[in-house]
């Protein structure tokens, strides 16, 4: 036993001594939101600014009805030519999509405005209790896919980051299944993949982005929901169309500003912190192998191999280590 523990820390130290150093990586606050801008701009003018400019300039010439039916549908075509260049269709996209088609058919029938005025309320709520859900730890029985908080996800298509950005090691996931990216049909989903396995094994290993995900998730589903009351309460209280079509949006426009700014500077910090911590972390500070599952398998090896083990101690150990993995912050 003691003979297999001493091999064990042998080759940790024999694949640390063999790697190469890794090259300095500096943080930039430009260099990672600057690919951002574009589409910040053009979130603010199809989502703010243009419905804004067609609804007055409509509201005259065809009725408020139909100038809210038709200021609507800019953040719409920005759903579907997103959906068009990416070949996929997102959650938030589907729902917006919905929102827009259900609400609509129901403002033509009952020839009724207001409903046109909840529809972006139920969208901002639905997505809210949607952020909120994702913060629960819910096990999931697939082992390609784990439920973990939105903001996450989110990490992968706004900043999608491979391993040469934060300093990891070549060979990090080479003894991962399906690794080869040659064994993939374009570049493109070998681009990927290899993002996706960054963000798992930092989420896996680094408390500071995993923490930040959390944290991030949690603001974005307040910052959401009180958009959502304060749409409700406009449409409650009796204001004209016009009062509530322009204080909804510069409650959206608040609202997401301030979540913005808040991640951008999370976002800035967790980023400096991930770094320093790869490079700890290269220093010796862990393995080429995954260090979650040496961890695990060596718990489970004590327990299997202790004098008083047996099957029901082993199934304890397992349990106790899920919850932990479960519930870490």
């Amino acid at each position: 036993m003691l003979a297999d523990l001493e091999y064990h820390v042998q080759s940790i130290h024999q694949s640390w001594e063999q790697r190469e150093p890794a090259p300095e990586i500096k943080f930039s606050l430009w260099h990672t939101f600057k690919r951002h801008i574009p589409r910040f701009i053009l979130t603010v003018v199809f989502d703010l600014v243009l419905p804004l400019v067609l609804f007055f300039v409509l509201q005259k010439r065809i009725g408020t009805l139909y100038a809210l039916l038709i200021s609507g549908a800019p953040p719409l075509v920005m759903v579907i030519l997103k959906a068009i260049i990416s070949r996929t269709l997102d959650a938030l996209g589907l729902l917006i999509l919905l929102g827009f088609v259900i609400s609509a058919v129901v403002a033509l029938i009952t020839k009724n405005d207001t409903v046109l005025l909840l529809e972006k309320s139920l969208v901002t709520g639905v997505a809210s209790i949607i952020f909120a859900v994702s913060l629960i730890p819910i096990p999931c029985c697939c082992k390609r896919w784990h439920w973990r908080p939105l903001v996450y996800f989110i990490y992968q298509d706004l900043l999608p980051t491979k391993r040469k950005d934060i300093g990891l090691p070549d060979d990090i996931f080479n003894h991962e299944p399906n690794s080869m990216y040659g064994l993939y049909d374009s570049q493109k989903k070998a681009d990927k993949k290899e993002v996706a396995q960054v963000y798992n094994w930092l989420y896996t290993h680094c408390r500071s982005f995993r923490r930040t995900c959390y944290i991030l998730t949690i603001i974005w589903a307040i910052g959401l929901f009180l958009e959502f009351v304060g749409r409700l309460i406009l449409i409650f209280v009796n204001l004209s169309v016009n009062q509530i079509y322009i204080y909804g949006h510069v409650i959206l426009g608040v609202a997401v500003g301030i979540c913005g700014i808040l991640t951008v500077i999370l976002v800035s910090r967790e980023r400096k912190k991930t770094i320093a911590f790869v490079k700890q972390w290269n220093q010796g500070y862990g393995d080429v192998e995954d260090p979650e599952k040496q961890r695990s398998s060596l718990s489970l090896w004590l327990i299997g191999n202790s004098p008083t083990s047996n099957g029901f101690v082993s199934d304890i150990g397992m349990l106790i280590l899920t919850a932990i993995d479960s519930f870490r912050f």
